[in-house]
């Protein structure tokens, strides 16, 4: 069943726009909700009863301590932020074991299984996690505690997508953040300094042109890796399936059909051409040998080494994660943004990884055996409050930054990273994000998102974004995970040997009809084609250049 997206979806666009406006002008943007520190008693659900009276913050009940299971991306030490949040909290604390990135993806996997999650999990992909474990009885449904949850209350009336999560039967088994604007978060760079020994004295403009230039730094020097990846080899597949505009998913909406389908059926999906593209850079030693086992720490110690020609990865990820260099410190090599290179159709094509009508990519699912539930979905609210948006994008107000012409301006000479600007974990992980984008005062990030800006703005570049939201039933849900589990187990293994050449890509269309005899192809597209497609606006809304 298929909607057009609802009325406030066009409203939401018409703000946001005004919006973006304003903020290039130093006016205020008008669609951020007011801030509210009181979560009220949910009267009449099973949240609790009338007596229990509201929750304020900071909340000063007897202490209580929730505990969270996470990834070591953001250092969680004694801040001016840290200790501002948890003044505002009061008397809640949340207690993390965190682990590696990769081994996280796993142990979150099992957590999900067992049932016997921590309070707080943060989730990848939230909407497969409700999708596939909303029926398991193990995740708090967020609606049976609504009214402790004002800030999300007044988020939903600016920011429909916010409920594109909430199940057939009407519950919300994750937490999301919003983003005001379309940012591309993701970039191209281009390392000059191996370019020009290699004889090439400019980016390049096509994929074709692209491959000669690796093509080139490889003869030259065989110790340099032409492209080197980053968070392995499904990223880097990502990466060159947004350049020549290959679907990156098994089944995928077509927008001139409206209809879902199969991207192992379908030539136009070019899939194969992708795995193709794969294989021959790999066979070349165009892209780094151990792309399936580097891990990330491995990735970024070569990246810092600066023996490579091309990467993609996150815009202020070279500074900050790989050089580690301070705010307008210039790189040790001539490492440039670059506009993708044009596919075979002559059009370029960058992804969006923060979309304004999106469901992001990560969120947050909390326990369903929490001895305090109530307090826990008032934690989760204050998570995606307008604090928790700014504490998390600028900090402290009056210490960190000031409210100018409504708009909040960091504060000369801060030091974010000692103040512990973007450090609050759940609001990392729900991704709360800013008005404005920009490279908080790094050189490198900052041209990457003006050129990034410039590029989608001009219409030189098309932004990749999926055109639609699909809504499934529990039951649907589970049928397609239990489908798609089985499918990429095997076409994950499958891809791999052709990648890495052992297995030839005369195989091809064997390997497709081995898909299509592994699981009921139609069966698993009228799951998709049955359920509720919301058909997302094509306007993107992207700061000023």
């Amino acid at each position: 069943m298929k909607r057009k997206p609802k009325a406030i979806i066009s409203l939401l666009l018409s703000v946001l726009m005004m919006a973006t406006v304003l903020a290039g002008c130093g006016g205020t943007a008008s669609s951020t909700p007011s801030q509210s520190t009181a979560a009220s008693s949910a009267s009449g659900s099973s949240a609790g009863d009338d007596s229990a009276g509201p929750i304020e913050f900071p909340y000063t009940g007897e202490e209580v301590v929730f505990k969270g299971f996470g990834y070591d991306g953001l250092a969680q030490e004694d801040t001016v932020v840290s200790r501002a949040w948890q003044e505002h909290i009061g008397n809640i604390k949340v207690e993390y074991e965190f682990i590696p990135y990769n081994d996280f993806l796993t142990k979150m996997d099992i957590y999900l299984a067992s049932g016997d999650i921590p309070d707080i999990l943060p989730v990848y992909d939230p909407k497969t996690v409700v999708n596939t474990y909303g029926a398991s009885g193990a995740l708090l449904d967020f609606n049976q505690y609504i009214d402790y949850m004002p800030n999300l209350q007044e988020y939903r009336k600016t920011y429909p997508n916010m409920d594109y999560l909430n199940t057939a039967e009407g519950n919300r088994y994750a937490i999301v953040g919003v983003q005001p604007i379309d940012y591309a978060g993701e970039s191209w760079f281009v390392n000059m300094d191996e370019l020009k020994k290699a004889g090439v004295e400019k980016a390049p403009e096509t994929v074709d042109e692209l491959l000669a230039a690796m093509r080139a730094v490889k003869e030259k020097d065989s110790a340099v890796t032409p492209f080197l990846s980053y968070w392995n080899i499904s990223y880097a597949m990502g990466a060159f399936a947004n350049l020549i505009n290959a679907q990156t998913s098994a089944v995928y909406y077509d927008t001139e059909d409206d209809t879902y389908k199969f991207a192992y059926n379908e030539e136009s999906s070019k899939r194969k051409e992708l795995i193709q593209l794969m294989a021959d850079m790999y066979a070349e030693g165009l892209v780094n040998r151990e792309i399936a086992t580097l891990s990330d720490e491995q990735a970024k110690a070569l990246l810092a080494q600066g023996q490579w020609a091309f990467t993609y990865l996150y815009g202020n990820s070279l500074e900050k994660e790989v050089f580690k260099v301070d705010r307008g410190e210039e790189l040790p090599f001539d490492i440039q943004p670059m506009t993708p290179p044009a596919a075979s159709d002559g059009k370029r094509y960058l992804s969006i990884a923060y979309q304004h009508d999106n469901v992001p990519g990560w969120g947050i699912v909390c326990s369903s055996q929490t001895e305090h539930p109530e307090l826990l979905a008032a934690y989760m609210d204050q998570v995606v409050s307008p604090f928790g948006r700014d504490i998390f994008n600028y900090g402290v107000e009056g210490v960190t930054y000031d409210i100018v012409d409504g708009k909040p301006v960091m504060k000369e000479g801060i030091d974010k990273a000692e103040m512990g600007v973007s450090t609050q974990y759940e609001v990392w992980m729900v991704g709360m994000g800013p008005n404005e984008r920009n490279g908080d005062g790094y050189l490198l990030s900052q041209a990457s998102i003006d050129l990034s800006t410039e590029n989608f703005n001009s219409g030189n570049v098309e932004a990749v974004w999926p055109p639609v939201h699909t809504l499934f039933s529990t039951e649907a849900g589970e049928q397609k995970a239990n489908i798609e589990n089985t499918l990429k187990t095997y076409v994950d293994e499958q891809e791999a040997m052709f990648i890495y050449g052992q297995r030839s890509m005369s195989e091809w269309d064997a390997f497709v009809e081995e898909v299509n005899n592994l699981i009921d192809v139609q069966e698993l597209l009228n799951l998709y084609n049955n359920a509720e497609t919301i058909l997302r606006d094509s306007p993107r809304v992207f700061q000023a250049s």
